[in-house]
């Protein structure tokens, strides 16, 4: 029975795979759609009555985080200056985030994040300002979770490894920023497998911390469970192992991601 459900499972995700890398609906399943979308909805069921009304004075009656979700993947495509902020590079053996050395232009997901979320507090610019800042806000939130947005440089042996999942060759990167969610079922599937991470007792301690150690910690997500569980084969094939472990981490990710956009927002708005 166990290996039927897993031969099962392993051919649903091959053609949800596929028919991803096949082209046509790769946007559609990409974590920055359908990853941000999920967190703009588990965010959204954690926010307080205060940030419900702030936001709805700022972006009209019934406004919802899921609005938003996609707006900063909108605003690369006018603003192609703006696709740096949503990730971060960290070298191999750094014990720690060094702005200095990782984010030397202050153009870095945590940097631009913490500028958003102080645009929205303080309410001083021009509202279509404090708008766009808080459209940001929401893609940088779940941007800063992904692991391998906030992985090795380019030329350290990081996102652009080829692997090999289910039978195609592809990037790392393009595999957990699209592929591996892609193969974990509908968006209310992964809502649901999102939501599950969340309680009163991880809700209290994702809230610790700063911009920084979230970073960092989901740089270690992607040294531990992206770089340093591959396959050591030349093929570099993402086998059923590596795969639940990626897809526990990105369930992972994405309800922290949610949690800690809800814990910006009420921080900015008390």
């Amino acid at each position: 029975m166990l290996f039927r459900f897993t031969a099962r499972r392993t051919a649903v995700r091959g053609l949800l795979v596929a028919a991803l890398l096949l082209g046509g609906s790769a946007s559609a399943q990409a974590w920055s759609e359908l990853g941000h979308r999920v967190i703009a909805q588990l965010a959204q069921e954690n926010l307080n009555d205060n940030v419900v009304r702030r936001m709805e004075l700022l972006l009209g009656k019934g406004a919802k985080l899921v609005d938003f979700a996609t707006w900063a993947d909108a605003a690369a495509e006018e603003r192609p200056e703006t696709e740096a902020w949503r990730s971060i590079t960290v070298p191999p053996n750094a014990r720690r985030v060094d702005y200095a050395r990782d984010c030397p232009l202050g153009d870095c997901a945590p940097v631009k994040l913490r500028a958003c979320v102080g645009i929205v507090r303080l309410a001083i610019k021009p509202k279509s300002k404090q708008i766009d800042a808080f459209k940001m806000l929401v893609g940088l939130a779940g941007d800063l979770h992904q692991p391998l947005r906030a992985g090795y440089p380019p030329g350290h042996g990081g996102a652009e490894k080829p692997v090999m999942l289910s039978g195609r060759r592809l990037e790392l990167f393009d595999a957990w920023e699209s592929a591996l969610l892609a193969g974990m079922g509908s968006e209310e599937q992964i809502l649901e497998r999102a939501r599950r991470h969340i309680d009163a007792e991880s809700k209290s301690a994702w809230a610790q911390g700063s911009l920084r150690d979230w970073t960092w910690e989901t740089h270690q997500a992607a040294v531990r469970n992206a770089y340093d569980s591959l396959h050591p084969g030349a093929s570099r094939q993402l086998n059923e192992a590596y795969i639940e472990r990626a897809e526990k981490t990105i369930e992972e990710q994405l309800a922290k991601a949610a949690v800690r956009l809800a814990y910006l927002l009420a921080d900015a708005w008390p």
